[in-house]
């Protein structure tokens, strides 16, 4: 196959056939136990964490031998003659996000190889929606993390003569893991590398963007699609390409990974928005415990940002429609929003949100519409009712790089008596590696409609919190109406008492919400972009954190 480095033996070929072995006669599974010869890149007693049962990954998993592709995976017995690689690139992909780009990669004859242009690298593709091929990457992840750690594997300082050199700071790491796929994929394979207990102090994280929105991808630098239609392209190009690019143009750029834990009332619950599918899309669907029903409490991911409201009630009816069309996706989202818009109202968030929290003490409170009472409290007050409360962590959002809070000019009239986390004194820059969570409001349909059309000086900043904290919301009977014509006059949402909430391009809804907590989870190192045209927005969050440092 042109453009790519021939790696496995030539008796793999059948010469009369001309056609591949069934990989398990040549690759037999590794005897942990079994001497090796001393040049070896194995060790005679291998980490705790390369066990036998983590050396599957020598056997082609059953849905590679029915699709008749070649497993040429790098075996960890050959020796340090055999042009072993220093940098191991995995990439997961969904094959339905967005225009469904991906299923390309996954159909290539072979899912392991080595570009000529970069023979140190190895690269391995895996189907994250098949249950046995991603679990192999995984495992295949942490042998090499394991080998990396026991420093079994070749260096990767730069070779000067090389024709095409990578750049200093990919080679700063033997691990690069890259979602191909939406922001939905992003998290879900973030979810499951922590299920596997994988060090992310030793891998880089990437994307390739197939979804609808792809934020993530944005605020990297690689943009919000890739530059071709086609993935593969001529004899591989575009792929080839496409890679190049991401180890010769990047820079390291630290990204805080939130934990949010979204709880219901007894009696409620917290459920997955449109109908229950497997499209990859949803964090849920790595737990085959979490494909169906409803949950009194959920605990997910977060590196985005999440929408309490208007983008949830629009998403919720997005997620029934959703295709497998990125032009149809964004078609469908625009005529939901037009639903909104023209037809219905939304609900104020303080008909639900009671109060924040921050270390037991209550940072802000929401007074209701309907709340008649004097509030006596020293505590920052919300004055207003917005439709949506926006909890951001990048400058990125709606599929568009907007950043609200640093272009906001109004709306600190939203919350009186500020102080601590409100006061616009102890604000910092925004930064999306700085332990903080920023959230703003937009305050009614005019805020929205100006939302859409990109005006971005509408929104109102509340605050700018550190974690961990949680939103509290009202008990339910408070919601409840006395009368029965005034609850039909009632808005639905609030009728029900159900919010609607979208976190990183996924959609709940929420009956009888109780609480969201949040807290910072970790840092993941991700390779942004960094050339004399682009400059990753991460990338200047990083650049900005290092002059903090030394100031």
């Amino acid at each position: 196959m042109p453009g790519l480095l021939n790696i496995f033996p030539k008796d793999v070929l059948d010469q009369n056939q001309n056609k591949v072995h069934d990989s398990n006669t040549l690759l037999p599974k590794l005897k942990v136990k079994e001497t090796v010869d001393k040049n070896s890149y194995f060790p005679d007693t291998p980490p705790s964490s390369a066990s036998e049962e983590s050396l599957q990954f020598l056997k082609r998993p059953v849905v590679l031998e029915e699709m008749g592709q070649l497993c040429t995976s790098v075996r960890f017995q050959d020796t340090k003659s055999e042009g072993r690689p220093s940098i191991y690139l995995f990439i997961f992909v969904n094959p339905l996000s967005g225009d469904c780009k991906g299923a390309d990669l996954l159909q290539l004859a072979i899912q392991h190889f080595r570009l000529r242009r970069f023979p140190q690298v190895q690269v391995e593709i895996h189907n994250i929606l098949d249950k046995a091929d991603r679990n192999l990457g995984l495992e295949r992840i942490k042998t090499v993390e394991a080998m990396a750690k026991s420093g079994q594997l070749p260096s990767i300082d730069e070779n000067k003569e090389d024709e095409h050199p990578i750049s200093a700071t990919v080679r700063a790491r033997h691990i690069h893991v890259w979602s191909c796929g939406g922001d939905g994929t992003v998290m879900s394979l973030f979810e499951m590398l922590v299920e596997y207990h994988i060090d992310l102090d030793y891998m880089f994280f990437s994307c390739i963007p197939f979804g609808t929105g792809n934020d993530f991808s944005q605020v990297l630098g690689w943009g919000r699609t890739i530059p071709q239609k086609d993935i593969l392209g001529k004899r591989l190009q575009n792929l080839e390409s496409l890679i190049t690019e991401r180890l010769q143009k990047s820079e390291a750029a630290r990204l805080d990974v939130w934990e949010v834990e979204m709880t219901a009332c007894e009696g409620g619950y917290v459920r997955l928005a449109g109908p229950q599918r497997k499209d990859g899309h949803d964090v849920l669907e790595i737990d085959e415990r979490l494909q169906q029903g409803d949950y009194p409490s959920v605990t997910r991911k977060m590196c985005n940002y999440m929408s309490i409201g208007v983008q949830g009630y629009v998403g919720s009816g997005f997620e029934k429609h959703r295709a497998g069309n990125r032009f149809v996706n964004m078609m469908v989202y625009t005529c939901e929003s037009a639903k909104w818009v023209f037809w219905r109202r939304f609900p104020a968030v303080t008909n639900f949100i009671e109060k924040i929290i921050f270390n037991g003490e209550t940072v802000l409170e929401c007074p209701g519409p309907e709340d008649k009472t004097t509030n006596n409290s020293n505590a920052p007050i919300m004055t207003k009712h917005p439709i949506d409360f926006v909890i951001q962590n990048i400058p990125h959002i709606w599929g568009r790089e907007v950043d609200l809070w640093g272009d906001a000019t109004s709306g600190l009239e939203v919350v009186n008596q500020r102080k601590g986390h409100t006061d616009p004194e102890n604000w910092t820059p925004q930064l999306a590696n700085d332990g903080k969570l920023e959230i703003m409001t937009i305050q009614n349909m005019t805020s929205y409609i100006k939302k859409l059309a990109n005006i971005r000086q509408h929104v109102s900043r509340v605050g700018q919190f550190e974690t961990p904290f949680e939103i509290m919301f009202r008990k339910p009977q408070v919601l409840r109406s006395k009368s029965w014509w005034n609850g039909l006059l009632e808005n639905r949402y609030k009728r029900e008492n159900t919010i609607c909430i979208m976190c990183d391009g996924e959609f709940y809804i929420i009956k009888d919400p109780k609480t969201l907590k949040f807290r910072r989870f970790a840092q993941v190192w991700t390779l942004g972009r960094h050339d004399e045209k682009v400059k990753g927005r991460l990338v200047q969050d990083e650049e900005v954190s290092h002059q903090q440092r030394f100031e």
